[in-house]
């Protein structure tokens, strides 16, 4: 009797940290999307808003990797069962208004301080992530994405000085967004 309470309590205890690895995994594809759809709407502004080409083109390639990275995370989202925000979150929202208002030199700073904000931490934590998925499926799609993030956030680097907006430098940890809107601060956050 006692082994066989004690292989039910090692079911229910692997039972339960399956359960919570799906839920980590859930909660880091939310992320990632709620991530992905602030990158795209900040990168049509920035082709409404920029007169630099030089940003044009980077907000051009942003919408190019990151509409194919929001294609395949929908997909496998859905494969999981899992439903993904169709909604900015209040930070983002306030960021697209904020962008929203702002032409030129203006918007280009702005744009430049959006899109780096955070990110260094932020793609530690997605790689983080992308090693411990538990789920084939979302361990590719991460790893898919990794190198793009990686060159966005290179790029972004490269172009902020020329708009006067000072990179942090690699491992200098930067503010993200906190945990009460919908994401996680950078101590533990995607980025994808």
């Amino acid at each position: 009797m006692k082994f066989l309470g004690s292989g039910l309590f090692v079911a229910a205890a692997t039972l339960l940290l399956t359960a919570l690895a799906f839920a980590q995994e859930d909660q880091f594809m939310s992320e990632a999307a709620q991530d992905g759809m602030a990158k795209i709407q900040w990168a049509y502004l920035a082709l409404q808003n920029s007169q630099n080409e030089q940003i044009k083109l980077f907000a051009q390639q942003v919408l190019s990797d990151y509409a194919q990275s929001q294609s395949d995370l929908i997909f496998i989202a859905n494969q999981h069962q899992v439903l993904l925000p169709r909604n900015l979150n209040s930070q983002d929202r306030d960021t697209v208004e904020a962008l929203s208002q702002l032409k030129g030199a203006a918007f280009d700073k702005a744009y430049m301080k959006a899109m780096l904000n955070g990110r260094q931490a932020d793609l530690s934590r997605f790689k983080q992530k992308a090693a411990e998925a538990s789920t084939a499926g979302v361990m590719n799609w991460a790893n898919k994405t990794l190198p793009a993030l990686q060159n966005t956030l290179k790029e972004a680097q490269k172009i902020a000085p020329v708009v006067g907006v000072q990179p942090a430098a690699k491992n200098e940890e930067q503010p993200g967004r906190s945990a009460s809107d919908g994401s996680s601060n950078t101590a533990s956050r995607n980025p994808y």
